[in-house]
């Protein structure tokens, strides 16, 4: 199950979200060499974890231990292809009440190796797939570097580039959309092997949010 963490249930989430910004940590700064403010932290915080954030997490059913995860924000306000990248996009950066953007995400080692990555993959998928028709979501948008298109194209996403991938800081990036339908969710969950939702929240959130 993938749980769905909004701004008023990150209390009670607290330990997994710890889990989770040193889990980035290790991957994005200390093995991938990223360039964040918070090199020299255990943890990985960026301005974009802020009171508009959502978070999907996969954790471990015995432990609770973080094991993966993606960061979601609306386009309505302040994102991570608004304010730092919007040279990446051709005809100006999407936004509106529809559009939301992926950000930060992640499956952390040395807990999650093999094909066990391959499904926490599909996992997320499936949960962002979910989240966006329950909230009106058509379309997400994200960063990556260009060489990991053809792994988000594998996962079944409508993958549509925004402009031509660019080199930036060291590393060529691409701007992306991705299409929201319902053929897809249905796709990615024949793939996986899952027949219902994957979406877990806690009390009353979904209604609220």
């Amino acid at each position: 199950m993938i749980e769905v963490v909004f701004p008023q249930s990150r209390f009670e989430h607290a330990s997994a979200l710890m889990q989770m910004h040193h889990d980035r940590k290790r991957v994005f700064v200390d093995r991938l060499g990223w360039s964040l403010a918070s090199r020299s932290s255990w943890l990985e915080v960026d301005d974009f974890d802020n009171d508009s954030a959502v978070y999907l997490l996969a954790r471990d059913p015995a432990t609770g231990r973080h094991m993966a995860s993606v960061r979601l924000l609306p386009t309505t306000g302040p994102h991570m292809l608004s304010s730092l990248f919007p040279n990446l996009c051709a005809c100006g950066v999407p936004a509106g009440e529809d559009c939301w953007e992926i950000s930060r995400f992640l499956t952390c080692p040395p807990e999650v190796e093999g094909t066990s990555v391959v499904r926490l993959h599909r996992l997320l998928a499936i949960g962002l797939i979910e989240f966006a028709l329950m909230k009106s979501i058509s379309r997400y948008t994200l960063v990556t570097e260009a060489h990991r298109v053809p792994a988000l194209l594998s996962i079944g996403w409508l993958v549509m580039p925004l402009g031509l991938a660019t080199p930036c800081a060291g590393e060529t990036l691409q701007a992306l959309e991705i299409r929201v339908e319902e053929q897809v969710l249905a796709r990615l969950r024949r793939k996986a092997g899952i027949c219902s939702g994957v979406l877990q929240f806690t009390g009353d959130v979904r209604v609220a949010a």
